[in-house]
């Protein structure tokens, strides 16, 4: 009976590699990031390089600068930490410990460069952190699997390149990845009750157009209502998007799901959110790996 479980992830496994391997190559096939890029996620639309010093690491995606200044590295968001009264999560300790040995060895200096936001509603800076060596450390983190890509506009100038290094990690596996937690679910067997991050699969019902948000309606076995909310101020970042195409599509939807009066939303900020199937049945029960239409990635990924 083990063994059969064995066997039986091992296949699940296989294709979900190959599933994200496509999904990589899209991303560098449309958007024609060349190696160095993708490798060092850079861009000519970020600030002017700002040198710093690193006093002391919260967790992977925040720090403390010896000016006492406290930097949120834009683009990441990487497991807690224990703090207060929530335990720490799977590869939080691991994730701080490993961003400490690689600012150590550049005695922790590292380069700022701010996106179009400055500073969050926490009052702490807003920025891509590099080390002297050019390296940008939300990409070193995310290909190692220590953290997961948050897009969260206006500075979504490295999304993209952000995105791709995720998905290297998710083809291989990679640490936070191996948790069944961050695997992707179906609308169909999606627990009532379940919130916070999620990779979901599911299809397309409606869409229905509000003043200040677009609703995108999904299928699903639960009386409560699940659907996926693009807030009026991003769909500028969809304009040159036919979201109607949607309807009757099954895609892969990644964010954060909340509940709120038996209503389920996931919140979608930028179109790297957004994956299109063109494939009958569900990736985890499929008997082959599911077809991607490379219009669809397109049209969905599409500047």
């Amino acid at each position: 009976m083990q063994q059969n479980a064995q066997t039986v992830y091992e296949k699940q496994t296989k294709k979900a590699s190959t599933l994200d391997a496509f999904f990589v190559a899209v991303f560098l096939l449309l958007f024609c990031i060349n190696p160095a890029q993708a490798k060092n996620c850079s861009s000519s639309k970020l600030g002017s390089p700002e040198k710093a010093q690193v006093k002391w690491v919260y967790d992977g995606d925040t720090l403390l600068l010896k000016d006492k200044r406290k930097i949120r590295v834009i683009g990441i968001d990487t497991p807690e930490v224990k703090h207060h009264k929530q335990k720490s999560q799977a590869y939080a300790a691991k994730a701080r410990e490993a961003l400490r040995e690689l600012l150590k060895r550049f005695n922790y200096h590292i380069i700022l460069r701010y996106g179009a936001e400055k500073r969050d509603r926490y009052s702490r800076d807003l920025a891509h952190v590099y080390l002297p060596d050019g390296t940008n450390i939300a990409n070193w983190l995310l290909q190692r699997g220590y953290a997961k890509s948050m897009p969260i506009p206006p500075n979504i100038a490295l999304a993209r390149c952000y995105k791709i290094a995720e998905q290297k990690a998710q083809q291989q596996h990679l640490r936070i990845w191996r948790y069944q937690e961050n695997q992707i679910k179906t609308a169909t067997t999606l627990s009532p009750r379940y919130t916070g991050y999620i990779r979901l699969e599911a299809r397309v019902k409606q869409l229905k157009h509000y003043k200040k948000s677009l609703i995108i309606m999904l299928d699903s076995n639960s009386r409560r209502t699940l659907r996926i909310k693009i807030k009026k101020k991003n769909l500028n970042y969809f304009k040159t998007l036919n979201l109607n195409k949607l309807r009757n599509k099954t895609i892969i939807v990644t964010g954060i799901l909340k509940s709120h009066y038996g209503k389920r939303t996931i919140y979608v900020n930028y179109p790297t959110q957004l994956q299109i199937l063109q494939k009958k049945g569900s990736h985890s029960k499929s008997s082959k790996a599911p077809v991607k239409n490379n219009a669809m990635i397109k049209w969905s990924l599409k500047k």
